[in-house]
């Protein structure tokens, strides 16, 4: 922290600013070389993999939805 105070002084700018630009730069250099978002990478590679819809376990489920005036099962 003294070494950022030091630097801080020396560029004549607050420790504020100081520590949002380190942040910055940081944050630009993990993303630089990044060309997708990381969890696309990861598509098919966990332990569900292998799993089906129908291994749910709500194939039978008939209760509500997410939304109130919506049933799962709802006959045609």
């Amino acid at each position: 922290m003294k070494k950022a105070k030091i630097k801080a002084v020396r560029e004549g700018i607050t420790l504020k600013k100081l520590l949002i630009n380190s942040l910055e730069k940081e944050l630009a250099d993990s993303f630089e070389g990044q060309q997708e978002v990381p969890w696309k990478s990861l598509r098919g590679q966990g332990s569900a993999d292998a799993l089906s819809a129908e291994e749910s376990g709500f194939e039978d489920y008939s209760g509500p939805g997410y939304f109130h005036s919506t049933q799962v099962n709802d006959s045609d």
